[in-house]
């Protein structure tokens, strides 16, 4: 079945490590994390002929970027164990933006937009996604 998609993105910076497979830690270090939330729907928007509003999904991800901006990631109630990898920012950054986004959103089985993926990228050619379940 055919669909609409349409992306935004936001820029953070903030620190992590991980744990190393041949133990100990990498040393904590810092990048420009990119977010690139997609969504889908099966038919435009009957009033702005649009998938999803930008300047709703914008100000969500602003207020995300904005909690998360300057920190280490580690020190996130998410990543307490400590592997705050870019597939984890990912699930993390989805869960939220689906929590600021719930009226927004609808789910596959409607024709309104679901959040398709959450695209994290930790450096230029490094990118990690979590596609969450769909409703």
């Amino acid at each position: 079945m055919s669909c609409y998609e349409a992306s935004v993105q936001q820029a953070f910076t903030a620190a992590h490590s991980l744990p190393l497979p041949t133990g100990g830690r990498e040393p904590s270090h810092k990048h420009t994390w990119v977010i690139t939330a997609t969504f889908r729907a099966r038919q435009l928007d009957d009033t702005m002929a649009v998938v999803i509003d930008f300047v709703a999904v914008q100000a969500a991800l602003k207020a995300i970027a904005a909690d998360l901006e300057g920190g280490d990631l580690n020190n996130q109630e998410a990543f307490i164990d400590g592997r705050a990898s870019a597939e984890r920012v990912a699930e993390l950054v989805a869960g939220l933006l689906a929590d600021q986004l719930s009226g927004l959103l609808t789910g596959p089985d409607d024709q309104g937009p679901w959040l398709h993926c959450v695209e994290v990228t930790e450096a230029p050619g490094c990118a990690a996604a979590f596609l969450p379940h769909r409703p």
